[in-house]
């Protein structure tokens, strides 16, 4: 059982994004516990809207997914400056910052602190370089025709070489990147590929210690011009997802870059390239 409420922590911080083994004040493998879990990304370049506050679970609480939280006090302190962030629509747990005189830059030393029923938590994090020497092997992808295909007729004949690409990147130290897929046209056209499950607009892979990522048409789900960022990830980030797969004979307290609460709050800094998508 405390193994299962490891991974339910572990599950619900990863989501997607300098840690310690600093443990907090009450384990949250007690029952009672009442700290707030942080689900804190920032993005450089990119607007502030990836922070995530919940509960932690009881044990032997059946429930797969913590209670969100939506009215916690939250700040990003950039240069001793506070940015308070807002509660985002719907019960989700998410928060935003409205304004755009909050930038997110390579170097930027960030602190967040929640505050939520008189008990503030607080971390810290700094903005890594971005992804180095990305390039992609072609600007174009086609997509196949679908017409009159359809299951269990036996597939399709296609041309592998133009169904998909590779981006590239340098990755001299074995860092985690995730890539991101994602159409940029204001009005695109969605391809019918006739098959009865849904595909999100954006693809998001798992992180990678590669040096390159293949994308095919599996991966878009419209025509057009499309954006594919490659993001470095920061180490605090990249040791809690290190931990995700941890054994149950070596039962520790999730890792946490926290004080007074779990979770991590990270920054993330891309490079992006683009290619069409024709049919």
């Amino acid at each position: 059982m405390r193994k299962i409420v490891i991974f339910i922590i572990i599950s619900s911080i990863i989501g997607i994004t300098g840690c310690s083994q600093e443990s907090s004040p009450i384990s949250p493998l007690e029952g009672g516990s009442d700290l707030i879990v942080i689900r804190a990304y920032v993005y450089a370049g990119e607007t502030v809207s990836d922070i995530k506050i919940t509960s932690t679970l009881p044990l032997g609480s059946e429930e797969q997914s913590a209670p969100p939280i939506n009215d916690a006090q939250i700040a990003i302190i950039k240069n001793g400056t506070r940015y308070v962030l807002q509660t985002s629509p719907g019960d989700s747990g998410y928060y935003h910052y409205s304004s755009s005189d909050l930038t997110i830059q390579t170097g930027d030393k960030l602190k967040i602190e929640v505050n939520y029923f008189d008990r503030v938590a607080t971390g810290g994090t700094v903005v890594p370089e971005p992804t180095r020497g990305l390039s992609i092997s072609k600007d174009e992808l086609v997509v196949p025709d679908f017409s009159g295909f359809g299951f269990g007729m036996g597939g399709f004949n296609i041309d592998t070489t133009r169904i998909r690409l590779t981006v590239s990147w340098e990755n001299n130290n074995n860092s985690l990147h995730f890539i991101t897929v994602e159409n940029v046209e204001s009005d695109p056209q969605q391809i019918d590929t006739g098959m009865p499950f849904f595909r999100s607009r954006r693809f998001i892979s798992q992180p990678t210690s590669r040096t390159n990522y293949i994308i095919s048409f599996m991966n878009v789900t419209h025509l057009g011009r499309h954006c594919v960022k490659v993001y470095r990830i920061n180490q605090e980030y990249a040791d809690l997802y290190g931990s995700r797969t941890q054994n149950s004979r070596d039962l520790n307290e999730p890792l946490t870059n926290i004080k007074n609460g779990l979770g991590v709050f990270s920054a993330f800094n891309s490079e992006s390239v683009f290619f069409n998508v024709t049919q």
